[in-house]
């Protein structure tokens, strides 16, 4: 004759089997949650770097004023001065004028512009070309978000007299010769653990990360040669 299990046995098997469910599902809980602060911390250095890539490749071509295409040339006369912009704290402004030779001539001289609206850090490129002749014109901004979660776009620059100023304006007898720029941002989805509470900028501003959201700053010193102002003939 067949013997069934007891009521003990069942409740036991039972028992055994909540636990092993349950963790279970923690260690799956920790996972995912691991892969979520993960992927916000990856998208949080991305962007970051992004800006700075951005922003650094303005900063070297501001000033240039040359147009090349196999045997065609053109000089530009840019508007002066061609980089110019406000010492905001830890959020500067822009405005910078270059001609590159990545666009046709029609395009070629443009007008590039930062400025914060609250924490998204947004950017204006626009057609400075003339219709006739060689002096760049000043066209009216056309801002477009950049980035979301910028804590800092703050720069120093370093002028050719060897002193150091939070604006471009280096004075009648210099130039800024490169700039430290610091890029800061926030992760735009809370996180667990993270991290640092504050950061500090390249003009030593200290930033308050929003709480349970990470944080991650980037600082690099960019040359600026096209600044140089060019010899009196």
């Amino acid at each position: 004759m067949k013997r069934g299990f007891t009521l003990v046995e069942v409740l036991v098997a039972m028992a055994i089997l909540v636990v092993v469910l349950a963790v279970g599902v923690r260690y799956f809980a920790s996972t995912s949650e691991l892969a979520r602060n993960t992927q916000a911390r990856s998208e949080l250095q991305d962007r970051v770097r992004m800006v700075m890539q951005v922003v650094t490749a303005d900063l070297q071509m501001a000033g240039a004023r040359y147009w090349n295409s196999g045997d065609q040339n053109q000089a530009f006369s840019l508007p002066l001065p061609p980089l110019s912009g406000s010492d905001g704290g830890p959020k500067d402004t822009l405005t910078l004028y270059y001609v590159t030779s990545l666009r046709d001539l029609a395009s070629a001289c443009r007008r590039v512009d930062y400025g914060f609206e609250g924490d998204t850090l947004r950017r204006s490129d626009v057609s400075a070309t003339p219709t006739s002749g060689s002096d760049c014109t000043t066209p009216s901004p056309n801002y477009q978000p950049l980035a979301e979660g910028i804590l800092a776009l703050d720069i120093q620059y370093q002028c050719s007299d060897s002193t150091t100023r939070n604006t471009p304006d280096c004075g009648a007898n210099a130039y800024p010769r490169s700039a430290k720029v610091t890029v800061a941002g926030y992760s735009l989805t809370p996180v667990t653990n993270p991290g640092p509470a504050s950061l500090t900028t390249v003009t030593g501003k200290t930033l308050a990360c929003p709480q349970g959201r990470a944080c991650y700053a980037l600082t690099q010193e960019v040359l600026m040669p096209n600044l140089k102002p060019l010899p009196t003939p």
